[in-house]
């Protein structure tokens, strides 16, 4: 029923601004409008209802239903997101609702749509005054690219990489990511870690979110703690992961923390301590570099590098209000966003046991993480 009324809503919102009507225009009555869009009077005056809230309809029993003298579309925006985001466990969702925040306070509505509707060059451009793409990781053959440079729309890219402008050449909001993971990561040291393990998206993506090679990214680590390679782990690649995580801990040198990508990978590591009555922080300490809402409800509650999201998606619409200030420059902006460290439970113990950078005792040597069958 929701969705029909709100399909009634946008036919009857394209019928008055579509030039077929001019304000003072009167609209047909309820019967007659009813069948002319083959629905019940009930789905009709509730799209009507909310028409006449918004100021571009005057109902009355002595003139009906009339188009009002002032009644103009409010501004519109588009976001596109990529259709493989997994949206729960990404922090986009926050993303657009800082979006959605900002535009209702500046009286503009908001359309979310996915890239894979847009299969040629065909754009919707005199819908919108302006597009927030969510896209990364570009390398300037995507179809979207050509489509969103001749869309003649201001664009700004709100979710990018930092190899991502010089490519798209689009108005870009950023994080300092690079900075971030490492304050991050000293954030752990703080704790008295030392042998940390990290787990990592593909290589590819982490050269490109960080803007270097990954042996500079691996040399980088070094200057702060040990960077064995076994310490670099990458569970999207593995399809025994759990196991990996078990031989890692059953080392001679285990990790006493371990810093991730993202939080999904953070759950990866609180499953395996359930499974092996590990306890967080005091057995094992876990942050996450990319948070989100869902970091706090985890428990412990998850300590996480936090870029405010939603605090973006506000910057974004902003700057791209302030488009005319731009869009004609030869090189666009790109806008850097603060990052936050929230400290949580999942890493609120020091670590004092440790000499040289063992602090394991004997009897955690000798503790083996071999899943045990329940009987």
């Amino acid at each position: 029923m929701e969705l029909l009324k709100e399909i009634i809503y946008q036919r009857l919102w394209d019928m008055i601004f579509g030039g077929d009507m001019t304000p003072g225009s009167r609209l047909p009555g309820e019967f007659e409008l009813s069948r002319q869009m083959g629905v019940s009077r009930v789905t009709l005056r509730a799209a009507l209802h909310r028409l006449e809230k918004e100021g571009i309809i005057t109902r009355s029993r002595q003139f009906g239903t009339v188009l009002n003298l002032a009644a103009r579309p409010r501004p519109k925006l588009l976001v596109l997101l990529n259709p493989l985001d997994d949206l729960p466990d990404t922090p986009l969702l926050q993303m657009i609702s800082g979006v959605s925040a900002r535009c209702s306070e500046l009286g503009m509505e908001v359309d979310t749509i996915s890239y894979d509707y847009f299969t040629d060059a065909r754009f919707p451009g005199d819908r919108y005054i302006g597009v927030i793409q969510t896209g990364c990781n570009f390398y300037g053959e995507e179809k979207l690219l050509e489509i969103l440079n001749h869309c003649g729309l201001p664009v700004v890219n709100a979710m990018a990489f930092e190899s991502d402008p010089p490519v798209t050449r689009q108005t870009t909001i950023l994080f300092d990511a690079f900075n971030a993971w490492f304050d991050g990561l000293k954030y752990l040291l703080s704790f008295g870690h030392r042998r940390i393990a990290f787990l990592l998206n593909d290589i590819g993506i982490i050269e490109r979110r960080f803007n270097c090679n990954f042996e500079d990214f691996r040399i980088a680590v070094g200057k702060y703690c040990p960077n064995d390679r076994n310490l670099f782990l990458f569970p999207e690649e593995e399809s025994r992961f759990q196991d990996t995580l078990s031989g890692l801990m059953d080392s001679a040198e285990p990790p006493t923390a371990f810093y991730t990508y993202k939080v999904p990978y953070a759950r990866l590591i609180y499953k395996f301590a359930k499974e092996h009555d590990l306890n967080i922080p005091k057995d094992l300490a876990v942050m996450s570099f990319v948070g989100g809402d869902g970091a706090s409800l985890l428990r412990p509650a998850l300590s996480t590098v936090d870029f405010g999201y939603q605090r973006v998606g506000r910057i974004a619409v902003d700057v791209l209000m302030e488009h005319d200030r731009w869009e004609t420059a030869e090189y666009k902006p790109v806008i850097y966003t603060p990052y936050a460290i929230f400290g949580r439970e999942s890493t609120d113990h020091f670590i004092t046991d440790y000499t040289d950078g063992k602090r394991h005792s004997s009897k955690q040597k000798k503790r083996k993480f071999i899943k045990q069958e329940r009987t």
